[in-house]
């Protein structure tokens, strides 16, 4: 298998399915929300070459979501989901919700913003997956499975783990 083959079969074994199983579940919306924005984050990174909330990243969001409309309901949006979710594990009472019963996303007038998990889950994955190989050439490796003997370790028998670089007990020099 190639490089681009198994990452692409680990991401749907890791992200595609769990989330394919959670988005079943009206009561698992904000775990979907916080799975989906890293992986967000990192594609539109990539794609855009620019930090969060810099105007070639919002452009890329608004490819992602053109219901935002704008480059400042984009900051909106991101600074509040993102940044309360993954940094608060919470939301803007007033301001920011989560929705089965709505769009993918709504931007009122007043600046009160809804979320639908699910069809926002949805969404990222289906850019991702259509742009896969954006996705895994970020600037951090995906993580991979080094499967390998920890006898030689003299610890026990085979056990995988997951990384980023080299795999436990390999000599790199």
């Amino acid at each position: 298998m190639t490089q681009q083959s198994d990452s692409r079969e680990n991401f749907e074994a890791w992200f595609g399915v769990p989330l394919r199983k959670l988005m079943r579940d009206p009561n698992s919306g904000f775990v979907v929300v916080m799975i989906v924005f890293p992986l967000l984050e990192r594609y539109l990174r990539q794609r855009a070459q620019s930090e969060p909330n810099k105007p070639p990243f919002n452009k890329e969001l608004l490819n992602v979501l053109p219901e935002l409309a704008t480059q400042v309901n984009a900051n909106l949006f991101w600074a509040i989901y993102r940044h309360g979710i993954l940094h608060n594990v919470a939301l803007s009472r007033d301001t920011h919700w989560l929705s089965h019963h709505k769009p993918i996303v709504e931007v009122q007038s007043d600046k009160r913003v809804w979320l639908n998990p699910k069809l926002f889950a949805k969404r990222v994955l289906e850019v991702i997956r259509s742009d896969f190989s954006t996705f895994e050439n970020g600037t951090i490796p995906l993580p991979q499975v080094f499967p390998f003997s920890e006898q030689a370790l003299g610890v026990g028998s085979h056990i995988s783990y997951l990384g980023t670089g080299t795999p436990p007990g390999t000599n790199t020099k």
